[in-house]
């Protein structure tokens, strides 16, 4: 399959790494020069945490143009450029062309069906994982935590999508198709709330588990966003009390030992904004189309951007 990842950051390199090591034709679309020089001159390699590395010869360009019509975009960007990004990306989109959002957030999916004025060839999608940066083109990869989930964004399925499934399931990632797309992403939104608060008061991903007062805000940021999604009709991708899940969750980044920084807070620790708006901001979003008080997500919002303004140019 021919594939154009757009976005070489953590998760876009990560990807291409994977699916060029099992010969499948990508290539990354990064605008950032230097890290183009990086992978154009060593590749993309990977240290996982079971001991092994993935050094993968990947194509990558800044010129999208070059590319040629591809079989599959796989839009890896912030969700602050996707609008950018898939607008930039038609060159490359034939009538055959699927398009895969593996970003962080809502809004995506509603973003790309809106610049190309179609939904059949869209696909909705989150991806867990561990991954942080250690070199511009070298990654650090906790094994285990590939798990990805897509959906149609139209909710009719189809046996491309099936097709795109057994791709990334034939590079080692556990992945599960779903006609009910806006449930997985509201359930990572869910998952994500706590990457406000680490964001704001720059915490790791273990300490969440760790201060009674941190747990109490996450907390309730968790039940605001439940208000806004069983009020507009999602039900969350889990069974059983997705509350007390979240906080298993944020239980096992203590447990193990480990102390990665969430993305949000690696942004803002290099200058750069953060996805906010797409996270904790779209359960504000929500709440207000709807008639849901979130007060404490409103305030989480306003702190990180408050952290933006000061560190980022």
């Amino acid at each position: 399959m021919k594939i154009a990842i757009i976005g070489a950051g953590n998760i876009g390199s990560l990807l291409g790494a994977l699916l060029a090591n099992t010969s499948q034709d990508v290539t990354l679309v990064e605008l950032r020069k230097d890290i183009v020089g990086a992978v154009q001159a060593g590749g993309v390699r990977i240290d996982m945490s079971d001991g092994r590395t993935l050094q993968a010869a990947v194509k990558i360009t800044d010129d999208i143009q070059t590319v040629g019509v591809v079989d599959l975009v796989v839009l890896a960007v912030k969700a602050n450029a996707t609008r950018a990004a898939i607008a930039g990306a038609k060159g490359i989109i034939g009538k055959d062309t699927w398009v895969l959002s593996v970003q962080n957030g809502a809004g995506n999916v509603e973003d790309i069906v809106d610049v190309l004025g179609d939904d059949s060839h869209v696909i909705g999608g989150v991806f867990y994982c561990v991954v942080t940066p250690v070199e511009l083109n070298r990654l650090s990869w906790v094994v285990g935590t590939g798990g990805l989930k897509i959906g149609p964004a139209n909710g009719t399925m189809s046996p491309k999508v099936d097709e795109i499934a057994d791709v990334f399931r034939g590079v080692g990632l556990d992945v599960i198709v779903s006609t009910n797309v806006q449930a997985l992403i509201w359930r990572k939104v869910l998952e994500n709330v706590p990457l406000a608060l680490g964001t704001a008061l720059r915490l790791t991903n273990d300490e969440y588990a760790v201060y009674p007062h941190a747990k109490e805000i996450i907390v309730n940021m968790a039940k605001e966003c439940v208000a806004v999604t069983s009020a507009a009709g999602i039900a969350l991708d889990q069974a059983g009390d997705p509350i007390q899940g979240l906080l298993e969750t944020i239980q096992k980044f203590h447990d193990s030992g480990k102390k990665p920084k969430c993305s949000m807070l690696q942004d803002l620790e290099r200058g750069r904004k953060t996805e906010i708006d797409a996270i904790n901001g779209s359960i504000v979003r929500e709440g207000k189309r709807l008639g849901i008080p979130t007060p404490v997500n409103d305030v989480m919002v306003t702190l990180v951007k408050i952290q933006e303004e000061k560190n980022c140019s």
